[in-house]
């Protein structure tokens, strides 16, 4: 992608005297150079020519607490958080060739003591030491390489890594056990190497993501394992490879308007393929033949004579991600064959994030690479240890993913700061890379370092300070315009400081060491001085940009709200971080008040796209709706009375909108009453969700039942009709006049409440239980009821499993046939198209189980329950599946048909023995129906068959259907036969259409029936012999039907004479195809 240039100055806005350092410590070290430093919290570890690293603490002036060795001169050091050690870069100086080492120290702050450390090579088990953990211990890396340039490592993971040249080595912390010993210790495992097309001289890492760093060039990368890369590499595959390697890099928040330094370009636009405007140009027709239709509109930017010129001096910007790069970003991944973690080159892949090479010609080059992630804290405990004290504390623990922390899962978002002498380039590296801010500093930078808020450059005007783009959203104007560079920034210090070299930031405090040479004079030693500056908190920094923008706030009021607008962002990425329950209640009331700020500058803004703004800043402030509304008609006379009027109803409907909160304040019922007013005349068709959905009791109120009544008269039926039924209902409840409120709900029409209650469900159910306005409804209008529950399991609102739970608990201690709805519910997602039924076999027996439960008390000489006209779900009695015709010839049909009404309730005679309607035998026509399909697998038909035996359906005749449905095929057969021979043909022909051994087996089975039955079932049986013959003579060969037949039989001569015919025709038709065949073939 094309390179940014030179960045204008006015990138960045001013409003310095803003931030403001708390304290300053000034302390100086043992040796006057200091070789390489590092943060481990507010802890200041110091790497001296002295071969060790000194531990100093911030919050008492820098006071040495100890100092431990080093084997050799350390060069870098990097400090874990996450596994708490510190690795090393040392150059072993006895040599005559530098030979460099990599090692990790753990149990670092344990003093010495005398004690000599005890170095082991890294895959190697430690010696038995009892004490292990109460004394030094390093861990060596197997790169004893003099090549060896540079080192990182992930502050939360403890992956490391290791150049060497163009190869850059990854090597996974693990938590390894020795059993002999009853031990766990720390180890290295070399994981794959990658190689870059340049020599980096500094890495840095986080998480899986890994920044190759030399003077000119950088490059991101992604390592993405088989588990994690497939979503990666979908958003990588849909960015287009055959993009030129200098574009423009687009704005994080408005895709559609680029990030360029040229402000006279030129668009061209193609709204589809077919565009007519550009019908004479000679070039539409070769676009269409290389563009697929699916790829319009499209947009051409070209630039400007004077910017095309000036691409030889810019920088070569590539964006990701790429699974493909272009060659001079390209990596290649060779797997460690000694490692376990992954089995194949397949499981593991490197996508290209950025790349950015700054131009030699400019005089360019890259000074520092800072990551910048944002951990998101959603706990609500707050851990009062000591940072340090706490990582010492807490074991390791193994993550999902090798490359991976233990707080990976709170990472909501990654960036990066890439910055050169002059410019500073933020980039966020979630999803699709992109450039969202460029600082451009005072003077040359010396040193950069950046936090989640701020940024804060050396250069020679002094210490400058920046804010930082955070990632949190803020509600924006619709026609808001944005910065031609994406989000601007904001320099807000700036602090005179001489002779200083390197700025490194400790938790709250900000370090600044001072150049080789420049030395405390008193120091009677040679000595090198530091700075500890602590940095204020967040919400004092926000009273102090707000005074200070307010001086020019009559002059520029449109600075004054983004100065506003930028500290609210800060506070945002605090509550994030922090995690809202571990802020204290000066950081929230701050938070509040710059929402509220904000909220008042939109209002009064001419801008009808802003004032819309407004009610979103005050929901944001999570105050008190009393101090809102308030706060908001303090501005009578001021804004106009429609204005007012308009934010209150949007802003109560953002609070209604949010889930209810026990920190929720009670509104006075005058203020109520307010409200109510107000929504009666702008917004009436709301009030039912203020009524119902705000969980504030004051709108519960007389005032608001009247309105609603009187919104009710002389109305058509409607869904909003309904809502406000609804309401009324609710509220007479509360009145204890639960009569009226039944009354009201049997007027309403099934069409208009039950979208009403799909949109109002979590006031029907709370948790697994009916709310009292749950029970009214399920018992005044079950129908509505019940088309809400399946609307809700469709939409994927609630799962089934859910939805059953709740109606048992509707009806405590009862069987699964006595719930009311259970059935209808079953009935309606099991048979439905949308629901993949055997998915669950649970329900699937307790349908059965409901339906065995309403036929078993009526089983016997008696008739089944009548069941009464049904409010929901009357299907047809073929609900799961058409019932095969064979079973009325078994009882309780006997050959009869299923009539649809019941004509003889007015007689004495058994109706068990002459009704044959469905209203009687509803239950048994619908398990049938079930039985007859394909949901119940094998097993579930054996459980079936099981708790037919052990209920008293088993005594009864009228039922040996569903023991037939549930037995094999086999059985049931023989139990047809014995008994019901009338259906066995039928039977046969639904389970064995196409199986001629079957068929065989029932004509053998006949034959010895025949002999030894009775006159009465001769004719039955006889007629299922001839039946199975005239199958058999249609599928057999003429001498597989006579083995098959007795010898001497007259009788069946015309099955075999039919036989024979059949065959011979066969075979002739046989014949003339292969003639046929052959005669073409020839010609």
């Amino acid at each position: 992608m094309e390179g940014m240039g030179e960045a204008p100055s006015s990138t960045n806005s001013r409003m310095l005297a803003c931030h403001n350092f708390v304290s300053q410590d000034v302390f100086t070290t043992e040796d006057k150079d200091i070789v390489s430093m590092c943060a481990a919290g507010d802890k200041l570890l110091i790497a001296t020519s002295r071969m060790n690293i000194e531990v100093r603490d911030l919050n008492s002036k820098g006071q040495l607490l100890m100092a431990f060795p080093t084997t050799d001169q350390a060069l870098t050091i990097v400090y874990c958080e996450g596994a708490n050690f510190v690795l090393t870069l040392e150059k072993e100086m006895s040599r005559s060739v530098d030979m460099f080492h990599v090692r990790a120290y753990f149990n670092w702050w344990v003093e010495p003591c005398n004690q000599v450390p005890k170095t082991r090579d890294a895959g190697s088990q430690p010696a038995s030491n009892g004490a292990a953990d109460s004394r030094l211990e390093i861990v060596e890396l197997p790169s004893k390489r003099p090549a060896v340039s540079c080192i990182g490592c992930c502050r939360q993971s403890g992956t490391s890594v290791v150049a060497s040249g163009s190869s850059v080595s990854v090597f996974v912390l693990r938590n390894r056990y020795d059993v002999a010993r009853k031990q766990s210790y720390n180890d290295f495992e070399l994981l794959l190497v990658l190689k870059v097309s340049f020599h980096p001289n500094s890495l840095h890492v986080c998480e899986d993501h890994v920044a190759c760093c030399s003077d000119s060039e950088l490059l991101v990368l992604k390592i993405c394992l088989k588990t994690d890369a497939e979503n990666l590499v979908a958003t990588a595959q849909s960015v287009p490879v055959k993009q030129k390697k200098k574009q423009a890099p687009t704005n994080t928040h408005d895709l559609s308007s680029p990030v360029v330094d040229d402000a006279h370009y030129v668009e061209l636009k193609f709204d589809s393929e077919d565009s007519v405007e550009w019908a004479s140009a000679g070039w539409e027709q070769e676009w269409k033949a290389v563009l697929h239709p699916s790829c319009f509109p499209v947009q051409l930017t070209l630039k400007s004579m004077e910017e095309a010129g000036a691409d030889k001096d810019a920088d070569v910007v590539i964006l990701g991600p790429r699974v493909n790069p272009p060659a001079v970003c390209n990596v290649f991944v060779t797997v460690s064959p000694d490692t376990d973690l992954i089995s194949s080159i397949d499981e593991v892949s490197a996508v290209m994030l950025l790349y950015r090479k700054f131009c030699s010609k400019a005089n360019r080059h890259l000074k520092a690479f800072h990551w910048v992630p944002y951990y998101v804290n959603d706990s609500k405990g707050a851990s009062m240890l000591d940072p340090l004290t706490e990582a010492i504390s807490t074991p390791l623990e193994t993550a999902a993913s090798v490359l991976h922390s233990r707080v990976f899962n709170k990472l909501k978002t990654l960036a990066c700061l890439v910055s050169s002498e002059t410019h500073g380039y933020f980039y966020t590296l979630s999803g699709v890379s992109e450039l969202v801010s460029i600082y451009s500093y005072s003077k040359e930078a010396e040193s950069v370092a950046i936090d989640a808020c701020f940024l804060h450059a050396l250069t020679g005007a002094g210490l400058e300070t920046y804010t930082v783009p955070a990632p949190c959203e803020l509600p924006e104007a619709a026609e808001t315009s944005t910065d031609a560079f994406g989000r601007p920034t904001m320099m807000v210090g700036l602090r005179p400081f001489l002779g200083i070299k390197t700025l490194l930031i400790a938790d709250q405090h900000l370090v600044l060491a001072a150049a080789s040479g420049v030395a405390s004079g008193e120091a009677p030693e040679p000595s090198c001085t530091l700075y500890s500056l602590l940095k204020p908190a967040i919400n004092r920094f926000f009273y102090d940009l707000e005074e200070a923008a307010s001086k020019t706030r009559k002059e520029d009021e449109l600075a004054y709200a983004n100065a506003i607008k930028e500290g609210l962002r800060l506070l945002k990425v605090c509550v994030s971080s922090h995690g809202k329950y571990s802020c204290s209640s000066e950081f929230l009331a701050t938070y509040a008040d710059a929402c509220c700020i904000l909220g008042d500058i939109f209002l009064k803004s001419d801008a009808a796209t802003e004032k819309d703004c407004a009610a979103s800043y005050y929901a944001l402030s999570e105050a008190n709706m009393e101090t809102i509304v308030n706060r908001i008609l303090f501005f009578k006379g001021i804004v106009s009375h429609t204005t007012l009027t308009k934010v209150i109803v949007q802003y109560v409907k953002l609070v209604c909108a949010q889930p209810p909160s026990p920190a929720k304040k009670p509104v006075s019922p005058s203020l109520a009453d307010t409200i109510l007013e107000i929504f009666a005349e702008e917004c009436p068709e709301y009030m039912h969700k203020l009524v119902l959905c705000s969980g504030i009791a004051a709108f519960s109120s007389d005032k608001a039942l009247n309105r609603l009544r009187k919104r009710l008269a002389n109305r058509r039926q409607s869904q909003g009709y309904a809502a406000d039924s609804l309401t009324v209902a609710h509220l007479l409840l509360q009145a204890q006049n639960a009569d009226m409120a039944q009354n009201l709900l049997k007027t309403l029409s099934k069409e208009f409440l039950t979208p009403v209650l799909l949109d109002l469900h979590e006031l029907i159910h709370k948790d697994q239980y009916l709310t009292q306005l749950g029970q009214l409804v399920k018992l005044t209008r079950p129908d509505a009821y019940f088309s809400m529950l399946v609307h809700l399991k469709n939409a994927g609102t609630m799962s089934p499993e859910q939805i059953v739970l709740i109606l048992q608990h509707a009806s405590p201690g009862s069987e699964p046939h006595c719930v009311p709805l259970l059935r209808e519910f079953l009935e309606a997602i099991l048979s439905s198209k949308r629901t993949n039924a055997q998915a669950y076999p649970h329900l699937l027996m307790m349908l059965v189980k409901v339906y065995v439960g309403k036929l078993a008390p009526y089983s016997g000489s008696g008739s089944p329950q009548q069941t009464p006209s049904q409010l929901v779900h009357t299907k047809p009695t073929t609900l799961f599946g058409n019932r095969p015709a064979w079973l009325l010839e078994l009882p309780p049909f006997f050959g009869r048909a299923v009539t649809k009404t019941c004509d003889q309730y007015s007689t004495t005679m058994n109706l068990a023995e002459c009704c044959a309607c469905s209203n009687c035998w509803d239950e048994l026509l619908r398990m049938q129906s079930l039985l007859c399909s394909d949901l119940l697998s094998a097993s579930l038909r054996t459980q079936v068959l099981e708790l037919l035996e052990k209920s008293s359906l088993a005594a009864s005749d009228n039922y040996v259907s569903l023991k037939v449905l549930c037995l094999p095929p086999g059985q049931a057969r023989s139990l047809l036969l014995k008994s019901y021979p009338s259906a066995v043909l039928g039977f046969m022909e639904s389970k064995f259409p196409e199986d001629s051994a079957e068929w065989a087996s029932l004509y053998t089975d006949v034959s010895g029936k025949l002999q030894a039955c009775k006159k009465k079932k001769g004719s039955v049986y006889s007629h299922i012999s001839e039946a199975a013959l005239s199958y058999l003579s249609e599928v057999l060969t003429p001498v597989q039907l006579l083995d098959l037949l007795p010898p001497g039989k007259q009788e069946h001569v015309e099955h075999v004479k039919h036989c024979m015919e059949r065959y011979q025709a066969k075979l002739l038709r046989e014949k003339i195809i292969a003639l046929g065949t052959e005669l073409k073939e020839m010609m």
